[in-house]
């Protein structure tokens, strides 16, 4: 369901303006697409604190703000100085923490931080994307689509397409992608410069950048400084670069003042960053599936390779440390979809979706047009989530254990193409073709470098336990075979003891070992010695009988869903329904709101900010609230530094917005109206977790780390002030006393 496809017959109706009409939009909902922000109501925005204008924010071909606001990591990081300096959050830049941590110098509890820029030291895999460029390529994307293609044929002369635009795009050093917006209705190229050099220059302690852990994670009131610096390095040239000691600092178009004169509740609030994906616009049988089905699933699969990687750590000194940002990446992913969960039934959200859904059916019937085009949708929806209710579970079990690690994949991917050769040569497919050998075992190859066995013991142990709760009609004949005769924990013995022999102690020792797979006939496979070997052919077997269900489910959905949606505009639009902004698709999305608290819950009220007192009370001196000496003794003396907010009388930490944020804005800066920066996003507050399906101004919140406990952090405790050399700081009244 990666690629939504609409009719080229609909594409005569013009989204271009009045997709984002705004009438009657509820207050502060939106990731808007910033090449149409003069469409925003911006004689509002500007009677609440906004102060620039929308070719200041976003511009194609001058200087904006969007020159400054990058995808770093899995996340979002702003410029900050001329010489390339990247604020973002702890989170993530924290594998780049643990990348670079040993035993002997573990920068996961210790920090790091380069006293000069020689010693800045690189953030391993990481790399900086500035969007450079924003194009409608909707009729270039759609010109070759005709009505006589199947949808399978549809599917991929898109996919083909995109691939071209946005090779051709890729030149001078910039790489370009074609993505969709509105389900498949717009499509647009983004084209980026991308920097291949980028170092770690200050990251503090655990204990601070992720004070309170999981117990916090999405909670508030919340005490993280979550925050780090990078910095991007290109060649002298100025042309982006790998790594070489030769570079010199990157010096963007544009980087961001800090405003460190404090902030008040209500002040308006903005953040231009890149959200990962949200579901807005699905329907609710999607709604139903995700909150019954897949993310139950989920959740038991992730919480069951946790709880393996913890326990190993806790043996294990140099396992944990390895396991650090995995684990970190589980608890918070965890945390996230059980949220989610809770989030939509307690919005009640599939039946609000039903609701609207019947709405949109009784407007249907007063207009005998849209009734002919549309009519048909949502029983043809509902008919194929009935299909996927029935398979879909056993086919996420099978799938987990194909899917649990590059070992599987690999063996999977040589079985495949086993069977593949097997045909009569005319039906062979061509990704398994001599031709394409070498760069599969090529990619194999890298990739098995990277590989982390005991990770993928930790996965297939999981996939192993949830194919274990199957219901009787669901249960996998290849997996229970293995474990005939055991149940409880006779069977969860016995399930690590397979999983532990399968990866860890494999005969595929090497990458060398897993090519040679590729030269099996389909035979070998079922019968080979190598257990794991012979489960995964048997587990593909077992799975043949979803591809084609699989297969007729995803090319009508993209179908169904991308009519739907259209439908869903012409009625919105005809009745002033906004807010008609697409789903986020890690695009860069601009999005306002103010300081402002909220009340989780009957008669409990949290306030808007946080303050250093606060990471004092929590203080157990156990991780995660753990906190450092240095930072209990400048509380202690009420050494605050320049940072006092008039308000606290304290050090004020964090604070909460109703941008409307999801995963990917991690790290973005929060802009005031004259776009400094006045705080980082780093998390949602746990109500608002149902918040990539729906938006709720009274329960969402975007959590913010103060950008004055940031710098004193950065300062006070660490010592690395030199940085606010090349940094622009703004300090009022409440920093007199300061230099």
């Amino acid at each position: 369901m990666n690629r939504r496809i609409l009719l080229s017959a609909l594409m005569a109706f013009s989204l271009a303006s009045a997709a984002f009409i705004y009438t009657n939009a509820r207050a502060d909902e939106g990731m808007w697409l910033p090449q149409n922000l003069s469409q925003l109501p911006f004689d509002q925005l500007k009677k609440r604190g906004l102060q620039l204008k929308p070719e200041e924010i976003y511009s194609p071909t001058a200087v904006s703000l969007k020159d400054a606001a990058v995808i770093i990591g899995g996340g979002t990081g702003t410029f900050v100085s001329p010489d390339g300096l990247v604020i973002t959050n702890h989170h993530v830049a924290f594998e780049a923490v643990t990348s670079a941590s040993t035993t002997e110098k573990d920068y996961i509890q210790n920090g790091f931080l380069a006293k000069a820029r020689a010693e800045e030291i690189v953030a391993k895999d990481y790399t900086v994307r500035i969007t450079q460029d924003i194009k409608d390529v909707t009729a270039d994307v759609m010109a070759g689509i005709k009505p006589e293609m199947s949808l399978g044929e549809r599917m991929r002369a898109i996919g083909l397409k995109q691939r071209e635009l946005g090779a051709a795009a890729s030149k001078d050093g910039l790489i370009a992608q074609v993505v969709e917006a509105y389900q498949g209705a717009q499509y647009h190229l983004y084209v980026y410069q991308q920097l291949r050099d980028v170092r770690l220059v200050y990251a503090p302690p655990k204990s601070i950048g992720y004070f309170g852990g999981d117990p916090d994670n999405f909670e508030w009131p919340r005490h993280c400084g979550d925050f780090a610096f990078l910095r991007a390095y290109v060649a002298a040239d100025g042309k982006p670069a790998a790594y070489s000691k030769d570079n010199v600092p990157f010096k963007p178009k544009k980087f961001l003042p800090l405003d460190a004169s404090g902030v008040k509740e209500g002040d308006f609030t903005m953040i231009l960053g890149y959200p990962g994906q949200t579901a807005r616009w699905r329907e609710s049988h999607s709604v139903a599936y995700s909150q019954d089905v897949r993310l139950p699933f989920t959740v038991k699969a992730l919480t069951d390779r946790m709880n393996f990687l913890i326990k190993q750590g806790e043996s294990d000194p140099e396992a944990k440390i390895r396991n650090a940002d995995t684990v970190f990446g589980l608890s918070n992913s965890i945390k996230n979809f059980e949220g989610t969960i809770k989030g939509l039934k307690r919005n009640n959200h599939t039946a609000r979706k039903q609701a609207e859904e019947a709405a949109f059916t009784q407007w249907l019937d007063s207009h005998a047009a849209a009734k002919a085009k549309y009519g048909t949708l949502l029983p043809a929806i509902a008919k194929l989530y009935e299909a996927l209710n029935v398979d879909g579970p056993k086919e996420q079990a099978l799938s987990a254990v194909t899917g649990s690690g590059v070992m599987a994949q690999a063996i999977a991917f040589a079985y495949s193409r086993a069977l593949d050769q097997d045909k009569p040569a005319n039906e062979r497919n061509p990704r398994f073709g001599e031709a394409a050998l070498p760069q599969i075992q090529n990619s194999i190859k890298n990739l098995w470098n990277e590989r982390d066995a005991n990770n993928e013991q930790a996965s297939l142990q999981s996939a192993l336990a949830s194919a274990d709760e199957l219901k009787d009609a669901q249960r996998s004949a290849a997996i229970d075979g293995l474990f005939t005769g055991k149940s409880g924990n006779e069977r969860r013995q016995a399930e690590t003891a397979f999983a532990r022999q399968a990866v860890t102690e494999s005969s595929l020792k090497t990458a060398d070992d897993a090519v040679k797979l590729f030269s099996l006939s389909a035979n070998d496979f079922r019968t080979n010695a190598n257990p794991f070997v012979k489960l995964i052919a048997a587990v593909t077997d077992e799975s043949a009988g979803f591809a084609k269900s699989t297969q007729t489910f995803n090319e009508n959905i993209v179908k169904l869903r991308a009519e739907y949606t259209q439908g869903l505009m012409e009625w919105k639009l005809a009745g002033k329904k906004g807010p008609l902004f697409p789903d986020a698709n890690r695009t860069l999305r601009f999005t306002y709101g103010d300081i402002r608290g909220y009340k989780p819950r009957d008669a409990v009220a949290y306030d808007w900010q946080t303050s250093l007192t606060g990471v004092i009370e929590k203080d157990t001196g156990v991780e995660p609230f753990d906190v450092p000496a240095k930072l209990k003794e400048l509380a202690a003396k009420k050494d605050y530094g320049n940072y006092v907010d008039a308000r606290l009388r304290d050090v004020p930490v964090a604070f909460l917005t109703t941008n409307d944020i999801t995963g990917g804005n991690s790290g973005s800066s929060v802009l005031n109206g004259r776009g400094e920066v006045i705080g980082l996003a780093f998390d949602g507050n746990y109500e608002g977790l149902g918040g990539d399906y729906y938006y709720d101004i009274a329960q969402n919140r975007c959590l913010v780390v103060d950008i004055r406990y940031v710098l004193f952090v950065t300062e006070k405790f660490a010592g690395a002030d030199y940085l606010f050399k090349e940094m622009t700081i703004k300090r009022g009244k409440a920093m007199a006393a300061g230099r």
